[in-house]
């Protein structure tokens, strides 16, 4: 698996692109059946076309120098660990969710630390949108919401790569 955090990042960008007021991630770390699953809801408009045509290589609705790779990209590195990918309507805030999972020794460095990068990030530049994450690692659960994101977060990364 390549850099998680990049596709992960692409993903946050397009619900925010899209007018998201709402986002959630989750991840969920299971060490014993050595999987990862992370989840991205939004609040947004919803898809604009079908969930297939979404991750269709060179698919985009961005502007400018975008080359509409990143789902599809995400998608292979996940079904070639033995995972997938999916994208569709998000049951509990009406937009998109998108929804990887993957062998979890098939991710390059520690998914909790690729995911803070990622979150902290977007919550850095874009003030205006409620951000939660949900982390879990086996029977550890983490809920993280809004203000709290970047005083907590680093602290949860740091734990979680000592456990590596």
């Amino acid at each position: 698996m390549h850099d998680l955090s990049l596709y992960l990042l692409d993903i946050i960008e397009n619900s925010v692109r899209a007018g998201a007021t709402q986002i959630r991630v989750g991840v969920a770390a299971d060490r014993a059946a050595d999987s990862l699953a992370i989840t991205v809801e939004d609040d947004g408009p919803g898809l604009p076309v079908t969930p297939r045509e979404a991750l269709d290589p060179f698919y985009t609705t961005k502007k400018g120098k975008k080359t509409g790779l990143g789902l599809s990209l995400f998608r292979q590195a996940a079904e070639a660990s033995g995972g997938g990918l999916s994208v569709g309507r998000s049951a509990d805030l009406g937009g998109v969710a998108v929804r990887a999972w993957m062998g979890l020794g098939n991710v390059d460095r520690p998914p909790l630390g690729d995911v803070a990068t990622s979150i902290l990030t977007m919550v850095a530049t874009n003030q205006e949108v409620d951000f939660a994450v949900d982390l879990t690692d086996g029977d550890e659960r983490t809920s993280l919401r809004g203000s709290e994101l970047p005083q907590r977060l680093p602290a949860l990364v740091a734990y979680q790569e000592a456990l590596t």
